[in-house]
């Protein structure tokens, strides 16, 4: 199946989950209809079942829409879920005999967010990161999607093309900083009626529904990392037609991929720690590779991304799954300053937007065959939709259960054919990564499909993983452990 909204929401029921040198993007023509090229009908080889595989335990079922699975200090035995419909969940891990386990709310943002309310729809609450300090300080960040109301620290870029459609913002993407504190049998809770909850840190507009990346990680460094998507639509250009068949605003010259000037298509850093930003709620930290680059937003760590929904950090390195178009998926090593491609290239492949036209899901959009180009990153897989249809970041794993898997980066795919929720878990190994694509070889961890459609990941204090599924029908979903079954 050929799908342009390749975020990973955009098949659940109505749950969501789902350039070239450093210079900021000049305005240009958008693109038009390419003759140059030749589309290619099969980019990847198929991905086939590796030596290893990995049994699946129901931990919990009282979730609906679980996005990510995250963790905090002193608290060993838990696991805390963000679920898509505005929801914290304490989930208790530690004893295995008690599962499946009932969950237990700490926080409660679904006043806040907008969206998931229909098929397709890709906001609501998407990420989630304790403080690493947070035995001592007690903060936690969340990253929602809220109404616009015209004060985001970023505008959506300007169109200037006449073919674009300009209107308000679909919607914006906040960060927020919460206070939390302990229940008296030893649980976490967020008050939201004390002073100071839920203050906003750092927003930015988003034109379209779609493409929100949405994930917030702590990396070795104490800084936030945030996961942008390129505003959503299709083809990440202006006058694309757009679901609703009106022309796409938003996505100037190159597409936002490309362009320096604003955080979507980007993975962002910043301090939250810090007070020096022009809202005076957080600082941009000075070793940002962009700081001092005319035009361009400091906030800004790698960019040229369309929607790298999930990241994670494996010690200092930083990993993400980018979702992609019609044609392919990808898994980044994300580095300091460097441009992954988007919407130059769409995996290891070229991207020639086309012309504007759609046919339903599918923009005219296409990939064709085009060597490394200088100045931008190869991904270090890559898979195409025969296989999937919205790669979902995981963690390179590092637990005792799965030692055949150590080293590798496990991940997985929301379903293999659109709309039947069949999820996918797969693995690369990345003990280094090739440099070459073709070499890095993604083999599947499950002898078919899962019942159900993979929308998240979770890793707990001991380093062992968990897939977050959405029920095939979209009335609920589950946190699955991952335990090594062969060889």
């Amino acid at each position: 199946m050929r799908n342009s909204s390749r975020s990973p929401s955009s098949r659940r029921g109505w749950f969501a989950a789902i350039g070239v040198s450093c210079v900021v993007a000049l305005a240009a023509a958008p693109a038009m209809a390419s003759t140059a090229h030749e589309p290619l009908g099969d980019p990847t080889p198929d991905i086939r079942p590796g030596p290893v595989r990995v049994a699946l335990t129901t931990v919990t079922t009282g979730v609906f829409a679980p996005v990510a699975g995250i963790t905090a200090a002193g608290q060993p035995t838990r696991l805390y879920v963000v679920d898509q419909v505005g929801f914290l969940w304490d989930v208790p891990i530690g004893d295995r005999s008690q599962w499946p386990v009932a969950t237990r709310k700490v926080l409660d943002v679904s006043d806040l967010v907008v969206g998931p309310s229909r098929k397709g729809d890709e906001r609501g609450f998407l990420g989630a990161a304790f403080s690493p300090g947070f035995a001592r300080d007690g903060l936690l960040y969340t990253y929602t999607s809220e109404a616009a109301d015209g004060t985001a620290d970023y505008k959506v870029p300007v169109s200037t093309e006449a073919c674009a459609e300009i209107r308000p913002p679909d919607h914006m993407s906040v960060i927020r900083r919460w206070h939390v504190t302990t229940t008296p049998s030893g649980g976490l809770t967020v008050d939201r009626t004390q002073a100071g909850q839920g203050t906003r840190v750092f927003t930015f507009d988003q034109p379209q529904f779609n493409h929100n990346g949405g994930d917030l990680d702590f990396g070795p460094d104490g800084l936030l990392y945030i996961t942008s998507g390129d505003g959503g639509g299709k083809d990440d250009q202006d006058c694309q037609t757009d679901f609703d068949a009106r022309p796409m605003f938003g996505h100037p010259g190159g597409g936002n991929g490309q362009n320096l000037g604003t955080p979507l298509g980007k993975i962002l850093r910043i301090d939250p720690a810090g007070r020096t930003s022009a809202n005076g709620q957080y600082a941009v930290p000075s070793t940002n590779p962009f700081v001092g680059t005319p035009g361009a937003a400091p906030e800004i760590y790698a960019y040229g991304f369309r929607n790298p929904f999930r990241a994670s950090f494996d010690g200092a390195d930083l990993w993400t799954g980018d979702v992609g178009q019609n044609d392919v998926e990808e898994v980044d090593h994300v580095l300091a300053g460097r441009n992954y491609g988007w919407r130059l290239r769409e995996g290891a492949f070229g991207f020639d937007p086309a012309g504007f036209a759609s046919k339903g899901f599918q923009s005219d959009a296409f990939v064709f065959a085009q060597p490394p180009q200088a100045g931008l990153v190869e991904p270090v897989a890559n898979y195409d939709h025969d296989d999937g249809t919205a790669v979902i970041g995981g963690f390179v794993y590092r637990g005792a259960a799965m030692p055949a898997l150590t080293g590798t980066y496990v991940f997985g795919d929301f379903t293999r054919r659109l709309d039947n929720r069949h999820g996918r878990l797969f693995g690369v190994d990345v003990t280094p990564a090739s440099p070459s694509t073709a070499d890095n070889v993604i083999t599947e961890l499950r002898d078919g499909p899962l019942d159900g459609g993979v929308i998240g990941f979770g890793e707990d204090s001991a380093k062992e993983l968990y897939v977050l599924l959405v029920n095939r029908d979209g009335t609920g979903g589950s946190v699955e452990r991952l335990d090594q079954s062969t060889p």
